[in-house]
């Protein structure tokens, strides 16, 4: 019998005890010190049979024989052929020009290209011909998608005419949502998310945004076009990318918006932090500040948002799961989608890529909608289940992120990738506590 590696410890509710959770199980226990130190410091298995045989059953220790980081490489292994089928998941750009200038973009500096006639057919052809016929998802994505209207419809048209059922996404600044946008939207598109970035409020969204408009006031316009989309029962759900290091404006934010939109039942928020080589990653523990980011935005959206893209909304579980849930606890089975089949994205110039942060950049796409998808250096770096870096395979968060994302590693350094909750794992695991011996 052994110790688990996937074990996060730390001080329990008084001063005799030890809370342990197991990133790997699940399980969350407050232990007596004394019994702690026996088990988990003096590898005493002898004693306290009754206490080793419950650790024993929740996953904190575990047979001599079991290779956990094994367990996990496997996990990974069979999600991803689990998802190498028929692709139902399409992100598609038609254009990689914008009306804003946000300074923090992931695709600041690429080429600014319209998707032509020509490619417009050559991408609904590829998802006629290949998409899972049982289920198709269409996410329209940019630059600003709304800029090309006619080029959504024209794929939208090809493939209704074609008898193709699908449902459509749309990640937009907003602006352009306007009446006619909207019916398109609902009656053609068939769209049933819209998914809108807010930074700040009022004159300081208006600069971070920096539209291409001269002498309008941005931020009440595209207020104004989400309610217009709550009016047609559009689940909006609205992006707030934070600067760690100003929890302040994202939370001024948060107050904002659960006023003016909160009893809407098709509204929801999320928070997301910037990824940027001039920012602080959020998986930092902020040991200088009075609490860390997280805590401080977890503190303040009081049950009216989430972290990452998690809608409690549509929770499903037992209660304990959903808890878990709620603090980023669960443990996933892989990282990222981006290197199955199942998935793929497609630039203005009919460029497919594993993963959409990769647009416009010609040099890792992994063919086109011209030729065909390729299996080429890139694509086999995202659909590599293997973990060679041994610090992430020593992790006891490993189950919490399988390695994390290697675009923001590859982008912004290592520590970007790691898992959103990493800075302030034990406050998480110590809030859910409470939170389930309140229920």
């Amino acid at each position: 019998m052994k110790k688990s590696q996937f074990i996060v410890d730390q001080p329990g509710f008084s001063k005799n005890t030890v809370l342990l959770y197991s990133t790997f199980s699940t399980s969350l226990v407050e232990l007596e010190k004394k019994v702690y130190e026996d088990i988990f410091i003096n590898n005493k298995f002898q004693k306290n049979q009754k206490d080793i045989q419950a650790l024993y059953d929740m996953g904190f220790l575990i047979p001599d024989d079991k290779d956990e980081a094994k367990f996990l490489e496997h996990l990974r292994i069979e999600s991803l052929e689990a998802n190498n089928n028929s692709p139902s998941y399409y992100i598609v750009c038609p254009t990689t020009g914008c009306n804003a200038r946000c300074y923090y973009c992931f695709e600041k500096g690429i080429a600014q290209k319209r998707m032509d006639e020509d490619t417009a057919k050559a991408v609904a052809e590829y998802i006629l011909k290949h998409h899972d016929p049982e289920h198709l998802v269409i996410q329209w994505f940019g630059g600003e998608p709304l800029l090309e209207v006619e080029t959504i419809s024209y794929i939208t048209d090809y493939l209704s005419k074609n008898g193709v059922h699908f449902d459509s996404k749309i990640i937009t600044n907003g602006y352009l949502l306007s009446d006619e946008v909207v019916e398109l939207a609902v009656y053609k598109w068939n769209v049933r998310i819209i998914q809108i970035t807010i930074d700040d409020l009022f004159d300081e969204y208006n600069r971070i945004k920096d539209y291409t408009y001269q002498n309008v006031n941005a931020f009440e316009i595209v207020m104004d076009n989400i309610q217009r989309c709550l009016n047609e029962k559009i689940n909006i759900r609205i992006r707030i990318n934070f600067n760690p290091l100003e929890c302040d404006k994202a939370i001024k934010t948060v107050d904002y918006l659960k006023k003016r939109f909160a009893g809407d039942q098709n509204f929801f928020v999320y928070l997301a932090p910037i990824d940027s080589k001039d920012i602080p990653s959020i998986t930092n523990e902020f040991s200088q500040q009075k609490e860390h980011p997280l805590i401080a935005l977890l503190d303040a959206e009081k049950n009216f948002c989430s972290f990452g893209n998690y809608d409690k909304r549509v929770e499903t579980g037992t209660k304990y799961e959903t808890i878990l849930k709620k603090y980023y606890l669960t443990p996933i089975p892989t990282s990222c989608y981006g290197g199955c089949e199942s998935s793929l994205t497609i630039d203005s110039t009919g460029n497919i890529y594993t993963c959409h942060r990769l647009l416009g950049n010609e040099k890792y796409a992994s063919g086109n909608v011209f030729s065909g998808r390729l299996v080429n250096e890139i694509s086999k770096i995202y659909s590599n289940p293997i973990i060679t870096d041994e610090e992430c395979n020593r992790c006891n968060l490993l189950p919490l992120c399988q390695g994390g994302c290697k675009y923001r590693a590859y982008a912004y350094g290592k520590e970007h990738a790691c898992t959103t909750v990493k800075g302030a794992i034990k406050e998480l695991i110590r809030r859910a506590a409470v939170e389930m011996n309140n229920v």
